[in-house]
């Protein structure tokens, strides 16, 4: 599966007091592996005495991606400068359109890259 991320990330510059560039930036991983997790919050409450519980549905957390994917040292400085970046999104590879997103987690072992992404709901 492919992951398509974007993101702002800073431009460098020789000259330190210049102001920093920023430019939007995309690229497209692919992953040996690709999840979505989605939960309800739910609230439980036990009624002593009564018949049982009295669950109250709380709405959807957020989406959590976590991608694993076989990458070279370029690979993972293009997804780390988007790590360090601001206003990273996803194409939702389960056909949700782009999501704005935050990364949670990010490793890389010199080969595997592993991130974890979760949905971030204005």
């Amino acid at each position: 599966m492919r992951l398509k991320l974007s993101g702002i990330n800073m431009v460098a510059s020789s000259d330190l007091l210049a102001p920093t560039n920023t430019e939007r930036r995309t690229l497209e991983i692919d992953c040996e592996s690709l999840t979505v997790s989605i939960e309800r919050r739910l609230q439980r409450t036990v009624i002593r005495g009564g018949e049982g519980d009295d669950l109250l549905d709380e709405g959807a957390e957020s989406a959590v991606y976590k991608a694993v994917a076989n990458v070279g040292i370029t690979e993972y400085q293009e997804v780390l400068s988007l790590f360090r970046g601001s206003s990273p999104m996803i194409e939702d590879p389960f056909g949700q359109g782009d999501l704005k997103v935050a990364f949670k987690s990010l490793t890389y072992d010199g080969q595997t890259l592993r991130m974890t992404l979760i949905e971030d709901i204005d």
